[in-house]
């Protein structure tokens, strides 16, 4: 077998079902020489430091999660997670995209609905952070721009930046995890109301921020890369009261935009 053969078929045996070990194939086995452990149980030693491994970095990524539901089950919905979506890189500071989805579809988490948000949330904060950096535009950005092309301008999101809507009040819920023992209270109502939320990183460290609908809105088309005029005109015919000089000089006091039209 070639090298990348090999491991590839290493990588399947690794992340495949547990009765892959006791039958990994006889091409594959003839390249390990007999030893006093049988080849199964050496195996299993590696599937379990690669699982295990990687249920840690799960555990690190996703500490809400880990809080609200305990190490027991958060392990246990990792592993599952992990032997349906290995890792496509070797870097692993975003392993756990799709995390989300599969909670969706995760039966054991059926009566905790707000869960898989709470991994959107999470997901956010994490791709926030190691975002690259960039410079964002200064505050009278617009100024500069002849009146007659306004309509027309389109705003670029800084890299780290991203918008999160529940039906769930994240943020309460992310408080409640983050609050220590001492502060907590005993109970979590989560029927108080969703949440619109901006998560940028404005520094060194992650920054959430909550927004009104219209503004979450009309962001949201401007990140989509519609024209001022367009967002503007959306968001209007969703809230007619929307103004939208104090909805761009709270974003650029934000400092939510980078660059100004990508053309």
């Amino acid at each position: 077998m070639r090298l990348n053969d090999v491991q590839a078929r290493f990588k399947e045996i690794m992340l495949d079902h547990p009765d892959a070990l006791r039958t990994p194939g006889d091409d594959f086995a003839a390249l390990f020489t007999a030893g006093d452990i049988p080849l199964p149980a050496r195996l299993s030693v590696y599937r379990n430091n690669i699982v295990g491994s990687l249920t840690d970095v799960m555990v690190a990524g996703f500490p809400l999660i880990d809080n609200l539901v305990g190490r027991a089950f958060m392990e246990k919905m990792a592993r599952s997670f992990i032997l349906e979506n290995p890792p496509q890189n070797g870097c692993l500071n975003l392993y756990g995209e799709g995390f989300e989805h599969f909670i969706e579809r995760f039966e054991p988490a059926k009566s905790l609905p707000y869960l898989a948000d709470v991994a959107r949330l999470e997901i956010a904060l994490n791709a926030a952070y190691y975002a690259p950096d960039d410079t964002p535009l200064p505050p009278d950005a617009l100024a500069r721009i002849a009146a007659d092309s306004l309509a027309e301008t389109i705003l670029l999101p800084r890299k780290a930046v991203r918008l999160i809507t529940s039906p769930y009040p994240l943020e309460k819920i992310r408080d409640f995890c983050l609050s220590s023992n001492k502060d907590r209270a005993e109970t979590l109502d989560i029927s108080t109301g969703g949440c619109h939320l901006l998560i940028d990183r404005p520094a060194l460290d992650v920054r959430v921020s909550t927004l009104q609908k219209s503004e979450y809105t009309f962001l949201s088309d401007l990140l989509a890369g519609q024209t001022l005029g367009a967002a503007l005109e959306h968001t209007l015919t969703l809230d007619e009261t929307f103004d939208v000089h104090n909805a761009l000089q709270r974003f650029f006091t934000l400092e939510a935009f980078s660059a100004i039209n990508p053309k």
